[in-house]
This record gives structure tokens, sequence and C-alpha cells, in this order.
């Protein structure tokens, strides 16, 4: 994973670049549609382009962020690595340019949810009526959204597009004995899923193991996200062979992360009460990076990765290694994840340090949403050899 080494003041030359271009790409664009020009009024034309253009641009077309992304400039740019980009050394808050901020909150205000890029907007009652990020002493007095994590605020969109992402790259692992259920719903869902599928391969003689990778939120009582491995002889439908969850909290056996109940209760629910004799814990202290104190938005934002980087590495182990998921012990199987998690442990398999996890996840996220913008820009593109 790409850590940012970017000097503050490269990414402010790089986003006046940026600014300079989306201010041409907007003077061509005012000059073949003089009637769009709503927002013109009596300000002089330079103003304009600067203060408002872009938002009529948004309001007169159709999946503007697309059309933005016809320019290769602001598609470099829009869809540049994260070590071009310069973060905030202690919010992790990408430094952008003020049209790029613009055009990420226009986008998640007027356009369509595939449009919404994660970790790049905030909430639409958080912006200027143009666009920019409004300073929190503007809110209402009393609001609640003082208290949401100021302006750290993702759309549902936007964290649809992040599991679309994990999804995407996890499933692509899927093979023969190993399939991975990547999908929205809860755990009860998918281990539902897992029964069907196990039953209908007894119906069809299958008779070796099969490893089901799960990634899902608990239960809609808890939506924290896990990982799950279950294992099944398809003879047997009805229960599983073998049961290894994984979460972000590991403590201290025979104590459990505080989900724990939460994993219990749905695989009971499935494969009833005696299916607590053979579930295993296999969490992973991640979530210990997060310290009291830390904005809450911390925790929602990096969850999804810890989870899919587990879910991830359990895959890789079906792969190269089933007999020892089978067969083998609790500690051998940790450490045989964590040599499949270098973004968080080191090849000791102790785990890294604070600080670099941090830099690891903000990486994902800035990762996450440079795919949104490369698959609009593959769409675009489909037919040229253009990339990002």
């Amino acid at each position: 994973m790409e850590l940012c080494a970017l000097t503050k003041e490269v990414a402010v030359a790089a986003n006046l670049c940026f600014d300079q271009e989306v201010h041409l790409f907007l003077r061509e664009w005012v000059n073949g549609h003089q009637q769009n020009t709503l927002l013109q009024f009596q300000q002089p034309f330079d103003e304009y382009i600067i203060n408002d253009a872009l938002r009529d641009f948004f309001l007169n077309t159709r999946h503007p962020i697309q059309q933005l992304l016809k320019n290769r400039f602001i598609a470099s740019h829009l869809g540049r690595r994260s070590k071009l980009v310069y973060f905030d050394p202690l919010s992790g808050d990408p430094l952008l340019a003020a049209t790029e901020q613009r055009i990420y909150n226009l986008a998640r205000r007027m356009d369509s949810e595939s449009m919404h890029v994660p970790f790049r907007a905030i909430h639409p009652n958080k912006q200027t009526e143009a666009g920019d990020t409004a300073d929190i002493s503007t809110y209402p007095i009393g609001s609640a959204l003082c208290y949401n994590s100021g302006n750290h605020f993702m759309s549902r969109p936007a964290n649809g597009n992040v599991f679309n992402e994990n999804s995407k790259r996890c499933t692509a692992k899927s093979e023969d004995r190993l399939h991975i259920l990547f999908k929205r719903g809860f755990l009860e869902d998918r281990l539902q899923d897992i029964k069907i599928l196990a039953a209908t391969m007894q119906n069809e003689c299958v008779n070796v193991p099969q490893f089901f990778v799960i990634y899902s939120r608990h239960s809609q009582q808890e939506g924290h996200f896990g990982s799950s491995l279950v294992i099944m002889d398809p003879a047997n439908p009805d229960f599983p062979m073998r049961v290894l969850v994984c979460d972000t909290l590991l403590k201290d056996l025979p104590q459990h992360p505080r989900w724990w109940n939460y994993f219990i209760e749905e695989y009971s629910n499935v494969f009833g009460p005696g299916i607590t004799e053979i579930i295993e814990d296999l969490s992973h202290p991640l979530q210990k990076v997060n310290v009291k104190g830390d904005h809450p938005y911390n925790h929602d934002w990096d969850c999804p990765y810890y989870a899919a980087s587990m879910a991830e590495a359990l895959a890789d182990l079906v792969k190269t290694d089933p007999g020892m998921l089978l067969n083998g012990s609790l500690e051998t199987i940790h450490n045989a994840m964590k040599n499949l998690m270098p973004d968080y442990y080191k090849k000791d398999h102790e785990l890294k340090d604070r600080q670099e996890i941090r830099k690891a996840n903000r990486s994902r996220r800035w990762l996450s949403g440079r795919e949104v913008i490369k698959d609009l820009v593959i769409e675009i593109n489909r037919k040229s050899s253009y990339e990002l």
C-alpha cells in the first residue's frame, strides 16, 4: 500500500493548476451554453467563472462528473494516486483543490448515487450553495450537525461504492471449493445461503469439503462488520465441520469481543444452539489502534477495510492450504493470516505501529474513491486505450 510523501507546497501548486484547468473548461462550456448561465446575474464574467459557473454546469448537465472526466487533465488529477496527495498529519484529510472539493460536493448533492465518490464529499447540509465546505460556525445554533464529526460525513451511496470495491476484489478469488459471500445484508442471511448451497451440493453428490468465506454486518441490532469461515461437508448440510469467526477486537481468552454474542445468536438461529460448541474466535485486534479520544468516524471508516482484509486472507488460505484450515490450530491459522495482511502486521507477526496502520487505511480510503473515478473513466473511454 503506497504511502504519501508529497510536500504541501507541491500539492498546493498541483491544485492551483487543476483549478485553472477547470476554469478553462468552464469558459468553453459557457461559450456554448449561454442560455444556461442562470447564476451569472450582474457579476463580471471572471468572477462568475470562479464563483458560480461550476454550479450552473452541474445544474444543466446530465452526469456532470462524467463530462468533466472527458478532459484528460481533470481525470488525471481526480484519479491521482495517494502518493500524489498531501494529507493533513493530524486529521488525515486530503488537501483538495478548491474546485475539486466543489466537484465532489456538487456531485453528491445533484448527481446520481453512482457518482458519489467515497471520502471526498461532505453532507449537503454542510455545504455552501456554491458547493464549498461551510464553516462549522455557520451551522444553526443548537443544530445536531455540529455534533456529527464536524465535516467528516459520508453518504450511504458512497459507503455502497466502498462496499462494491471491496466486494469486487474479494469475490474475484472464488473458485472450485472456495465460495465468497460478500453481499449486502446480515450474517444470518449469508448463513442461510450456505445451508441452501450445501443442500444443493448434497443433491449433486458433491463429496469434498466446501469453504465459505463471509463478509457481512453482524445483525440489524449490531451493524459492525466481521468475517467468518464456514467449512461444510455437503453430506451434512445442516451443520458445519468448522466455524472460524473474525472480529476486530480480540480480547484475552476466555473473554471475547463485545460483539461475540451477536455472532453466537446469528449462528444459533441458523444451525441450532449446538453450534456454540464449535465456533472458534479468530479475531484480530485491529481496532485497538483507535484509542479513546479518536473521532468517531475513524471506526466507521476503518472497519470495512479491516473486515475485508481478514476475508481476503481467509480466501487466500483456502487456496494455498485448505488442510490447515480443516485441522490446524487457531494459533497457526492466526499467524498465517498475519502473513497475508502486510498493511497491518510486521513480518514478525507483531501489529504495526498505530500511525502506520492509520496511513495504510488512509491510502485505502483514497483508493476507494479512485476506483469509482477509474470506473467512470473506463465507461467513458471503453473503446480507447486511455487509462488513469
